[in-house]
């Protein structure tokens, strides 16, 4: 069978790999000019601050000094060490900076022999069924598959909330997709929006007197130490371009958005998939169309232990592509979208936040495997995933370089 992988980033690369594995010939469509995607670092930044209007797009959202926020002996595929071993170093810090997930990455694609199949910038413009096959039309190429894989990656176009009074905003507007460095942000009083990982991230490395932190993990208004604050939420600017976080006004000189990115798949119609309030669907295991299994979507979810659960996602893909396993059939897999829709929504769940998976990934992981015949997630994996959130939340400031116990098969030498 021959198969088309849209995009060489971590679920590209191990969709190509586990396709190869089960004897497809396989293609890979890549619009920049290296391996890794969101990993490749790109100093440029869109012409738009928060890039709802810019004529020219850049596709990184790493910063400088971008650390990941999960171990690399977790973020490792199952068969391939993140140290000296594998793709990595021993010596590398254990939450690793991004050129080292960049040089793992790079290392992986030789390793299995995925660069000879990879087309470098050739951007795919559209994605047509044909005869129960795609015909995929790039850049550069027009050509037929029997399967399609997606795996353009949910970090590139950035999320802008509405918020009432925006425009009286007098100061800097920024996303952090176009965020590199603490200069980068301007002013002594500075207000972070958003309290996920990137939040975290530049509410401690920013350089501002003031700082004010606004996002879900604060339940109320808290002073964290001399120069930060949190608030629960956001709620208007006032005329005068003032923040209005609860009952208080606060003047700032720029406003940062951390709030996350849009599912984007401009190559597709929508009679394949519909992006419903960043619920992509329907999708069988947020993986495949039940009317189209042959076109798969390779690391939609969130909140996870991202390469693993990449590459069980491609096991399972493709080997019920093969031949390797059967899916239930066409209404069974209606059903089971619709029981899941429901039961999210009765939760109170917002749909964007229907990808997120956070403590169902474990099940969730474990629900392939068995359906693709691999063996569960470990029993040391899940043990320090815990480790880890424990650390966060004891730890927020510097969770990252406090030492713990390294379980798994990846050498992580002490600082």
């Amino acid at each position: 069978m021959k198969v088309a992988v849209i995009g060489a980033g971590p679920a590209g690369l191990v969709a190509a790999r586990e396709c190869m594995r089960e004897g497809c010939e396989v293609v890979v469509f890549e619009a920049g000019h290296a391996v890794g995607g969101v990993w490749v670092y790109d100093d440029k930044v869109d012409d738009d601050p928060l890039s709802q209007a810019a004529s020219a797009t850049v596709h990184s959202s790493l910063y400088q000094s971008l650390r990941t926020n999960i171990p690399r002996d977790l973020m490792a595929y199952s068969d391939y060490t993140f140290d000296s071993r594998g793709g990595g170093n021993d010596r590398w810090q254990r939450f690793p900076h991004h050129t080292c997930v960049q040089q793992y990455l790079e290392n992986f694609a030789r390793k299995f022999d995925i660069v000879d199949r990879v087309r470098f910038s050739c951007r795919v413009t559209h994605v047509q069924q044909s005869a129960g096959n795609w015909r995929v039309i790039s850049t550069e190429t027009d050509d037929v598959f029997d399967g399609v894989v997606v795996c353009n990656g949910h970090y590139a176009r950035p999320r802008v909330p509405l918020l009432a009074g925006l425009k009286n905003f007098k100061g800097q507007l920024l996303h952090s997709h176009n965020y590199r460095r603490p200069q980068d942000v301007k002013g002594r009083r500075v207000a972070v929006w958003g309290s996920a990982a990137s939040g975290l991230d530049l509410a401690y490395e920013l350089e501002a007197q003031e700082i004010h932190w606004i996002g879900p993990a604060f339940h109320e208004k808290v002073r964290l130490d001399d120069r930060r604050i949190g608030y629960p939420s956001l709620d208007a600017i006032d005329d005068e371009g003032r923040l209005r976080l609860g009952n208080d006004l606060i003047a700032v000189d720029s406003l940062v958005f951390c709030t996350g990115y849009h599912y984007d798949f401009p190559f597709l119609d929508d009679m394949f998939v519909s992006v419903d309030e960043d619920w992509v669907n329907p999708l069988y295991e947020d993986i495949v169309p039940p009317h189209a299994t042959n076109l798969g979507f390779i690391g939609l979810p969130f909140l996870i232990i991202p390469f693993p659960v990449f590459e069980i996602q491609a096991k399972w893909y493709a080997r019920q592509l093969t031949g390797g396993f059967d899916l239930p059939s066409f209404e069974v897999m209606h059903a089971s979208i619709n029981e899941r829709k429901e039961f999210l929504s009765s939760q109170g769940v917002l749909k964007r936040h229907y990808h997120r998976l956070g403590d169902h990934q474990i099940g969730y992981f474990n629900r392939l495997a068995k359906q693709c015949g691999e063996s569960s997630i470990p029993d040391w994996f899940v043990q320090t995933w815990r480790d880890v959130g424990k650390l966060r939340d004891e730890h927020p400031r510097n969770y990252k370089d406090v030492s713990f116990s390294v379980r798994g098969p990846t050498v992580c030498l002490p600082a």
